[in-house]
């Protein structure tokens, strides 16, 4: 095969440019096919059956946090410049060092896991026959399946850390040469997929088999993305094979490959502690996991939703004014404070509000205690969003020690989880969960402040939570005028109740906007940054806030 030498090949912004564009197209899509997911999984299977799954899927990838050895976020990095320095077999070899020593890890665990099986499945029947009340069919066929079937789900959990390791390699291997298009792709795929196989095996099979599916998509699904990601990864090896080979290929490991590596699992690490997926091996049976990870996932959601205009902003702004480009440190701190501000805070207030009405509205009966988690994850989760901004900019200007510490303080998970747990249940597990992130997240504040002159912009952030309050008094008093709904209402009840919470909403944002107004509004430096921008209805905008 020959090249043509006449094509000039792409530049760095051009292919960064490219990652933007695909990265914004595909957005909306994964994001729109993780709530539809969520919601349709929550509706088709029963809570002893999702807090089984929650386990096992917890379970996968705790172990596969650890098993990933910080590779994920490093190799990125360290690819691109093993390839400039040593070339496409200094690439291939860096990978099969990675694999082979996750590949190690992972045997040792299924050595561990295989020791311990008989242990295993005794805890997880625990958990399912201590649900309250009397004993259901679902739980009756979970505990004797788990209990015939402990190896296939011991192999199951190790085959999906199998092709955990994989994807996670590969896919940071197109990451790291801008092949947005394939990774957003086999993002979408590896999301989807999964959903839309369970739908199926709920749906499709008979009760006596439906667990085995579940197992089996749990399975299936991964492996479908990653032979999808290794013909992608293939066909790249293929076209960086044609460019020149270096004589030394350099060391085996590029320099500061695993002190980097290090930095990485610890944070990592910590973020699976300080989350649901840890907290759920806490809880006292399968319908509290049940409940947790469905409170965890709505209001994960949301905020994810909220946060969508700041993905992929934070970094390089902060980047830019380091390099002296314009602006000041403090000045894009307090400007990306007071947007987020303007979304969160009377966003996460509507939540809290109106919980009850959106989980009787898109959930099983079974799931409506957890409403009450809201009034905990919403005000942690929320917050540290905000809080984790000072994060950001202290890792562009390579405070690291700080980003340490602040990531060492979320293993405050352990013994808060361990105490709160027995004493509150899921509301406190979530909120041990919480806590060790906002602790994190105050850390880096305070020494943001300290060390780069950060200073919350707390006049806005006033404005808006008096705002937001008056939204939410609004919101409360119509929301007690609507009607009960019954314990189990129907498709045509549900749907009658779809109008007056959008109509619920669309007065909520009025009041917020009214409220906003009379309290003085925009600092005047947004309202110019908006007044430039290219918006429909700008002026429109412009005169209600």
């Amino acid at each position: 095969m020959t090249t043509d030498s006449s094509t000039p090949a792409p530049t760095l912004a051009s292919q960064v440019s490219r990652a933007v564009v695909w990265n914004t197209i595909f957005a909306p899509l994964r994001m729109l096919s993780e709530v539809v997911a969520t919601v349709v999984k929550l509706w088709m299977l029963t809570a002893a059956q999702y807090g089984f799954l929650s386990v096992v899927r917890s379970a996968s990838n705790g172990f596969g946090t650890y098993i990933d050895l910080g590779t994920g976020r490093t190799l990125p990095k360290y690819i691109p410049e093993t390839l400039i320095a040593g070339g496409p077999k200094a690439v291939r070899r860096l990978l099969y060092m990675v694999l082979a020593a996750q590949g190690a890890l992972l045997a040792l665990i299924g050595a561990g896991l295989a020791i311990q099986r008989e242990s295993f499945v005794a805890g997880l029947n625990q958990k399912i026959a201590a649900i309250p009340g009397a004993d259901t069919s679902d739980q009756t066929a979970l505990i004797g399946y788990i209990g015939g079937h402990g190896w296939l789900l011991l192999a199951a959990v190790l085959m999906m850390l199998l092709f955990g390791i994989f994807y996670d390699v590969l896919m940071a291997y197109l990451s790291a040469f801008f092949k947005q298009r394939a990774w957003n792709s086999i993002d979408l795929v590896a999301k989807l997929l999964p959903q839309l196989m369970t739908i199926g095996a709920v749906v499709l099979l008979p009760q006596d088999l439906r667990i085995a599916g579940l197992l089996a998509v749990m399975v299936a699904a991964p492996g479908i993305a990653t032979a999808l990601l290794i013909w992608h990864v293939l066909r790249h090896q293929r076209e960086i094979d044609l460019r020149p080979q270096p004589a030394d290929s350099g060391p085996l490991l590029p320099v500061g490959f695993v002190r980097y590596c290090a930095v990485s699992l610890l944070m990592t690490g910590s973020d699976f502690l300080a989350s649901a997926e840890f907290a759920v091996f806490f809880a006292r049976n399968v319908l509290d996991i049940a409940l947790l990870t469905a409170g965890v996932s709505i209001v994960k959601m949301v905020l994810g939703y909220l946060y969508t205009p700041m993905v992929g902003v934070q970094v390089p702004l902060f980047t830019h004014v380091r390099a002296g480009t314009g602006g000041t440190v403090n000045g894009a701190y307090r400007s990306l404070i007071r947007l987020q501000a303007l979304l969160l805070i009377p966003g996460g207030v509507g939540l809290m509000v109106l919980a009850p009405h959106i989980f009787t509205l898109l959930l099983r009966p079974e799931y409506a205690p957890a409403a009450a988690l809201v009034w905990v994850l919403v005000p942690c989760l929320f917050l540290e969003s905000l809080l984790t901004t000072a994060h950001n900019a202290l890792i562009v200007y390579e405070r690291l020690r700080e980003i340490v510490i602040a990531r060492c303080l979320t293993l405050l998970v352990v013994p808060l989880v361990i105490v709160l747990t027995p004493q509150f249940g899921i509301v406190g597990a979530s909120l041990a969960f919480g806590l060790a992130r906002l602790a994190a997240g105050a850390w880096v504040t305070a020494r943001g402040a300290q060390l780069l002159g950060l200073r919350w912009p707390w006049r806005f952030t006033l404005r808006v939570a008096g705002a937001s309050a008056a939204m939410a008094a609004a919101v409360w008093l119509l929301a007690n005028l609507l009607p009960t709904l019954p314990t189990e209402p129907s498709a045509v009840q549900r749907l009658a109740m779809l109008p007056a919470l959008l109509g619920l909403a669309a007065v909520g944002g009025a009041v917020l906007l009214g409220g906003l107004r009379l309290l003085g509004g925009l600092e005047p430096e947004d309202r110019a940054q908006l007044a430039k921008m290219k918006l429909p209805a700008k002026k429109w905008i412009l005169r209600l806030i």
